[in-house]
């Protein structure tokens, strides 16, 4: 299965702008899943956002988690987002558990916890940002193949660097610890929201890699980058784990 991880040059507050720049970006039938950052679909309203990444999915051939929006008035939205296969057919809705920063501040409520998805057979997890720092989200569930994880990185850091190594360490972390891949989309470095700076934290931890230097590897210098999720692999780095009691 192969992953492909959007992180557009720039963010705006016009939602259909954004998704019309992921068109732009994506080239056609290059993936099975397509991962969009966080706030995609920024404030528009939920109709119109289910129906772009629906069209986004059908006109790619790939499932796609389609980042987020702000769905409900201002100062009581929920950060939510869903995903579509490749047919147009809803296969997730899911919510930002803990709102961070200056959404706390803006009155933006905290969802509910979702169950991830399957899709050939796999489990997916969709973890909204700031969610994946909470071990909990992944807790307590039967072991999930990917952790796919929308994001909008801004720090208050004096550049990027310092965010990236902490969400590489994270990312590493919680793929070792729960036997899966975690990928993450997140805007580009240069993008602001609301004066606040992005890290641009795109990137893929991998478990069980082949050398030691590919736990982890991002963010990319291209706007879309590929991942394959191998899972004959996994499988046996899990099987691996429970034999030597780390199960």
């Amino acid at each position: 299965m192969k992953i492909l991880l959007v992180q557009p040059p720039h963010w705006s507050p016009d939602g259909h702008a954004n998704f019309d720049a992921v068109e732009e970006l994506l080239p056609s039938r290059a993936g099975d899943v397509v991962l969009l950052p966080e706030l995609a679909g920024a404030s528009l309203p939920r109709a119109d956002y289910l129906a772009r990444v629906r069209a986004l999915a059908e006109g790619s051939g790939a499932a796609v988690v389609g980042g987020s929006h702000y769905d409900g008035p201002s100062g009581g939205a929920v950060n939510r987002g869903a995903v579509f296969d490749a047919g147009g057919r809803l296969l997730l809705e899911y919510d930002k558990v803990h709102p961070y920063g200056l959404e706390l501040r803006n009155g933006v409520r905290p969802g509910l916890p979702s169950a991830g998805f399957e899709l050939a057979g796999r489990r997916l997890h969709v973890l909204l940002c700031a969610d994946l720092w909470y071990s909990a989200g992944l807790a307590g569930h039967d072991a999930f193949d990917a952790v796919l994880v929308p994001a909008f990185s801004v720090t208050r850091w004096d550049g990027p660097a310092p965010a990236r190594e902490l969400w590489q360490h994270m990312s590493v972390a919680r793929a070792y610890e729960f036997m899966t891949y975690v990928a993450v989309s997140d805007w580009h470095h240069e993008t602001t929201y609301q004066g606040h700076p992005c890290a641009g934290v795109t990137g893929f931890a991998n478990p069980c890699p082949e050398t030691h230097t590919g736990f982890f590897t991002g963010p990319p210098d291209a706007p879309v980058s590929s991942f394959d999720l191998d899972f004959a692999r996994l499988d046996a780095f899990r099987h691996d784990r429970a034999a030597r009691g780390f199960g």
